[in-house]
């Protein structure tokens, strides 16, 4: 069950994120505040604005993001990314991004990541029975640091897209593997973002696959999505979701539930609820 003070205390820092993250808003831009709340006290807040810059086929993008769960200090990341389309009939953006994560829980990492997204339909010069289909491929590296051991793996993961669209419908296909490790695994890394995840997830991946549909009309879209996660050492966990994005002139709301199992047990399934608001200025 979830506990009211903790639902308050999220409503409380969303809504201090978004008087926060408004003011420095520029003309062009994207302002987004998310948060997700679960069992043992779990919450997870994340913030970013996306920049467009002026007369510039570049977008900058800053980042923020906590979760905190019963047994643990609150954890902080920060981030930056940054994407470009090239100048040529628009085919290709590409892009990377980094991020931080301070010592918390005796366990703290940094990352980078480069990826690349070609648009297919403009590649074949839009013959294709297809509004938009898009084919990406991205590299991270992720650098954990065991404060307790004194010990630091590397992590080198690739993951790779799909995304069409035909009329109102939608979709996207993910997957990400785990390619090489520098050394021997130890201890368990607290923070790992995986696509399709709405929440922190904690572990060595192995591999995730994950499918998100939806059908857009007029300022609604209904979705549905699946991510299945293999982790090292450990069961594999699945997260199956439903949500709904209403769009109200310049703003989004994304609100969904989710139902996570961490141990392919049943029982074990967890209820999440999730809510994003995005402005555009």
């Amino acid at each position: 069950m979830l506990h009211l003070q903790k639902i308050k205390r999220m409503k409380k820092l969303l809504l201090s994120l978004v008087l926060l993250t408004c003011p420095i808003a520029f003309s062009f831009g994207q302002v987004s505040v998310s948060g997700v709340t679960g069992n043992n006290d779990y919450s997870a807040v994340r913030a970013s604005y996306n920049l467009s810059m002026p007369l510039m086929p570049l977008s900058i993008t800053p980042k923020f993001a906590m979760y905190e769960q019963d047994g643990m200090d609150t954890m902080y990341q920060y981030g930056i990314g940054a994407n470009m389309n090239v100048p040529f009939y628009d085919l290709l953006e590409v892009g990377a991004d980094a991020a931080y994560t301070p010592k918390a829980n005796e366990y703290s990492n940094y990352l980078w990541d480069a990826h690349a997204a070609l648009n297919i339909q403009n590649l074949f010069f839009r013959i294709l029975p297809l509004d938009e289909l898009k084919a990406g491929l991205g590299y991270r590296t992720i650098y954990h640091t065991f404060h307790a051991t004194d010990t630091d793996v590397t992590e080198q993961d690739i993951y790779m897209f799909l995304y069409q669209k035909t009329g109102g419908f939608d979709t996207k296909i993910t997957y990400t593997k785990a390619l090489d490790f520098s050394q021997d695994k130890t201890g368990t890394p607290l923070w790992l973002d995986i696509p399709g995840f709405t929440a922190v997830y904690q572990g060595y991946l192995d591999y995730s696959l994950s499918v998100d549909a939806g059908y857009t009309y007029k300022f609604i879209r209904p979705y549905a999505g699946y991510t299945f996660i293999k982790t090292d050492n450990a069961p594999s966990s699945d997260d199956a979701r439903l949500g709904l994005i209403l769009k109200v002139m310049m703003i989004n709301f994304n609100a969904s539930v989710e139902w996570f199992n961490f141990t392919q047990n049943t029982a074990d399934r967890q209820t999440f609820f999730s809510f994003t608001a995005g402005i555009s200025i």
